[in-house]
């Protein structure tokens, strides 16, 4: 169940396990108020209480540290030529002034790709 608040967490195995918050305070060895307030996200529970919550519906707590992606090298290498005046300029533009700018420049391109084709053909 990735990606769920482990308040939510504690209450979806409570309800799996066809527990109360009473049933499952006692279990816990704990108050019914604190499993409330533990649902609610209203606590900070430490991991031991979340193990005990986990133990007591049948479910195990797994903690996982998981390795951040390494950098891409190419990436990390076409940020060193970003030149961030640039960009930084560009991003104090609107968005309908950098479509223009962008269309702009792909029309000179075009304009600059048919004077070289047409250079070769004079040759």
């Amino acid at each position: 169940m990735p990606d769920i608040p482990a308040p939510s967490l504690v209450e979806a195995a409570r309800r799996r396990a066809s527990l109360t918050q009473r049933e499952l305070a006692e279990r816990v060895g704990t108050s019914q108020s604190a499993i409330a307030r533990l649902e609610a996200g209203m606590a900070n529970p430490t991991i031991e209480t979340l193990r005990r919550c986990a133990a007591a519906t049948g479910h195990t707590l797994r903690l996982e540290f998981v390795p951040d992606d390494p950098p891409d090298p190419v990436v990390e290498r076409y940020k060193q030529d970003v030149d961030r005046t640039l960009l930084r300029e560009n991003l104090t533009k609107g968005v309908d002034e950098r479509i223009r700018s962008l269309a702009d420049w792909q029309q000179a391109a075009a304009e600059l790709r048919r004077a070289a084709r047409e250079a070769r053909r004079r040759r």
